[in-house]
């Protein structure tokens, strides 16, 4: 058996490939893989594929180009085209990344990458700026969650260690998300945003969601319930892209509910240990 660490894997993908044996990378991947997919129930599975292919049917039977381009005159048929593909991928890839972050997986980084630049180009054409903003921020936030998760994986499960941030620190935040919410409505307010507000929150919410993530805490998932109930608004009430990312948030809503159970449960045990 080999010993791969993420640290290793990363190095071995940019060594010239004239230096490695095909072989050895083969074995070096499946590896990899298998350390992915321990710990994965027939649920998690069954749930991941059936979310994916739900969003996929829906978007390709309920997306009209011509209704969304006359909606967004300024765009050439051609972008139009290019939103509708990228919002389709972006939620497959989106779905991916958030049940593999539910499971603690250090894979949903990379999948957050994919997402984060799709999202990036999608909000930017659309002019969601706040969206946008908080996309560019995730971007960074990947690369630093991946250093942070990878030096606290739990050798047994191979999922992060999950765990409950101390009492005080919790209304602190939620102060900071409520001044942040409504400072940068009123910015939002001033650049011709659709909905400035939820946009802010949004924003605000996203930025605070990924520092607990990294951080490990539990907590995130109670913000991230309230985030993605948002965004369902926002992308069915406002200038969205297609059906895609309203319905990628109905199945973030679902997971996150999903996910805050399990890691309520498993950031307990972990606060007993810690004691």
């Amino acid at each position: 058996m080999l010993c791969i660490t993420p640290k290793s894997a990363i190095i071995l993908t940019f060594v010239p490939a004239n230096t490695q044996n095909d072989s050895y990378k083969m074995q070096i991947f499946n590896e990899l893989v298998k350390e992915e997919l321990k710990e994965w129930k027939p649920f998690d599975i069954i749930w991941l594929v059936l979310a994916s292919v739900i969003i996929t049917t829906i978007t390709l039977l309920t997306t009209d180009t011509e209704t969304f381009g006359q909606s967004h005159p300024t765009l050439s048929m051609g972008v139009v085209k290019a939103c509708v593909v990228c919002s389709i991928v972006a939620a497959i890839i989106g779905v991916i990344n958030v049940v593999l972050g539910g499971k603690g997986k250090l894979s949903n980084y990379f999948f957050g990458v994919i997402s984060a630049l799709l999202m990036i180009y999608i909000n930017l054409t659309v002019k969601n700026y706040g969206i946008m903003l908080v996309s560019i921020y995730n971007l960074v936030m990947q690369f630093v969650g991946f250093r942070v998760w990878s030096k606290n994986m739990d050798a047994s499960t191979h999922e992060v260690k999950k765990i409950h941030m101390k009492k005080g620190k919790r209304w602190l935040y939620v102060s900071i998300l409520a001044a942040s919410t409504v400072v940068l409505g009123f910015i939002m307010r001033q650049v011709d945003d659709a909905y400035p507000f939820v946009d802010a929150f949004i924003t605000s919410a996203q930025v605070l969601a990924m520092i607990l993530m990294v951080k490990m805490f539990a907590e995130q998932w109670w913000l991230w319930i309230v985030i993605n109930i948002a965004s369902i608004y926002l992308f069915l009430t406002s200038r969205e892209v297609t059906l895609a990312l309203a319905l990628m948030y109905i199945v973030y809503l679902v997971n996150s509910i999903i996910m805050c159970v399990r890691w309520e449960k498993e950031a307990c045990a972990n606060d007993k240990l810690l004691k």
